[in-house]
Parts: C-alpha cells; structure tokens; sequence
C-alpha cells in the first residue's frame, strides 16, 4: 500500500510566514498587508514585525492583527526575534523568525542568545525558522547551534533579499544540516517591506485540516507543506521504494540526498515523475520541480529511517 507523504486533495493553504508593516519598517498600515495578500489569492500572511528595542526598525512589542482576519482569510501571530551576537550582522543582532507567537511573547533580554531565544520561542508554541542565512552570511557553527536549540526549518528562498541583494538562498545551510542529522524543514518567504513590490515572490503551501491559526502551525511543525517561488507539488507517494511526484507542469524535477546525491528527470510540461530509491542509498531525500521560467517548488525533507517503521 502506497504511503502518501504530501497530498493537495484535502485542501491547500497558501500563506506568508515572513512580513512587515508600519508597526516596525514595513510601508504599509497592518490592514493594508492583510488586504493586499487577500487579493492576491493567499489564505494566511504573518506580520512578523522586528521585536527588539531599536526604534529605528523594530517595535518592543508583537503584533496582533487577528482583527483583520475574515472567513477566508486569517493573520497567525508571529515576530522576527532579535538579540545580541551574530557575527557578520550589520547591528550584531540575530534574526529568527517564529509564527505562532503567544501575543504577550517579551522582547528578548540583552543577555539573551540567539539559541536561547530559540529555545524560549519554540517553548511558547512557536514555529521557528533561521532566516535568510545567505542574506547575512551566517556561520556554520551559528546554524548548527539555532538547529541544536530546536528551530524547526531553514528560509531557503526570501524573496526581498533575493531582489534587493542577490542573497536570498539558504539551500547550502539547509543540506549542511540535514548532512549533519539535523532534521529541520525548509520554507520559502518574501520578508516583505514594501508591498506589492517585494511582496507574492516566496511562499509555502500548507497541507492542514483547516484555515486556522492552530491547524497551520501543527501542520508546520509536522512538516505537512511545501515551499515555492511558482510551481506546486500535487502529490508525493511512496509505494515501496518507488517514489512518485506529481507538480504542476515544470521542465525539471530533482531528487536529491545526502552527500550531494541527486537524480532528476527533464522534459517539457512534466507533471509526474518516479524514482526508485532502492539503490538511492541516502538517509533523507527531497524533491525540487523547476519551471520552464525558472521558477521552484521544494518539498520538505523525509528520512528514511521514519518512512520504514
């Protein structure tokens, strides 16, 4: 019997995890965002404005703008967590996002660490990912100790840092992990300031049992979506060793593994795929379906060892 691992047939929620507005450098009023991404056909966005203690950029509480939200459309509480210690950071702060933010959530202390304040995020419910790692050049010690501190996944595409300084990647952050045995997940964001202009370029696509805050951030957690800049996984199977992909048409879908394994298969207009991951001899795998404009959909991270119990 097939093991479904990633289905679009229950419902889909498109949504933001990553974004500003007025309440910290964002351009646009808290109603404007949510009205924007609304008609932009999304199903959730998160004001994850600045929490830290500099006025120039940030705001020392969080946001709710649950107010906005309307039957098919919800905001989920969220922040970009900052405190002292990251290396190569213009204002030496680190940056981690975390949806699912009790609205109380204090702003950090200025003894706290970046790993502490993981850890104190993840304790009060939250998702939490390392953000934008190429953005500003995080170490590799800096992300095995956010990993080591429970962060749940990686931003391995955000999208204003992709437009406005050509370093919006996080894949090889995100591999070093994995490689390393950590399992976090992967998600796609735009971290938008200015909206529409840096806004609907990175997202994730959440399979969960309902257009609520609390069935997204479950589904989150259990890795339950895919991330995108374009296209969309339809379906990811396991049927034995054979893994079957089904996407939205796209020119290329990629295997890829451990120790920089990788299969793919090419054509134009491809919506499915198979792969036999008998001699595959990696312990996790994820998918990529390229686009014929270039555009990417990546599944999150299954390991081998849990799809065998």
């Amino acid at each position: 019997m097939a093991t479904t691992l990633f289905t679009s047939s229950a419902g889909v929620f498109r949504g933001n995890l990553h974004g500003h507005s007025t309440h910290s450098d964002g351009r646009n009023s808290p109603a404007d965002v949510v009205r924007l991404y609304r008609e932009a056909g999304y199903d959730f966005t998160c004001l994850s404005e600045h929490l830290w203690t500099d006025p120039r950029f940030s705001a020392p509480t969080v946001i709710d703008a649950t107010a906005f939200d309307n039957p098919d459309f919800i905001t989920i509480i969220s922040a970009e967590l900052h405190c002292p210690g990251k290396t190569h950071d213009r204002d030496g702060l680190w940056h981690i996002v975390a949806n699912g933010l009790p609205p109380d959530f204090p702003v950090a202390a200025g003894s706290e660490t970046g790993p502490e304040l993981v850890a104190r995020a993840v304790a009060a419910g939250a998702y939490v990912t390392i953000a934008h790692p190429e953005w500003y050049s995080l170490t590799d010690d800096e992300a095995r100790s956010l990993a080591s501190a429970g962060a749940h996944g990686v931003e391995i595409y955000n999208h204003s840092s992709a437009i406005e300084s050509a370093r919006g990647g996080g894949i090889a952050t995100l591999d070093l992990l994995l490689n390393e045995g950590h399992r976090v997940y992967l998600t796609a964001t735009d971290d938008s300031h200015h909206v529409p202009e840096d806004a609907f370029g990175g997202w994730v696509m959440v399979a969960a049992q309902s257009r609520s805050a609390g069935d997204i951030i479950a589904s989150l957690k259990a890795g339950n979506f895919h991330a995108s800049t374009g296209p969309d996984f339809t379906d990811l199977s396991l049927d034995g060793a054979k893994l079957h992909v089904g996407t939205s048409p796209v020119d290329r879908i990629i295997l890829a593994g451990d120790r920089h394994r990788a299969e793919f298969v090419a054509g134009s207009g491809l919506s499915k795929a198979c792969f036999d991951l008998a001699d595959f001899n990696s312990a996790f795998f994820r998918v990529v379906a390229i686009d014929a404009q270039g555009h990417s959909a990546w599944s999150n991270p299954y390991w081998m060892d849990d799809l065998c119990r």
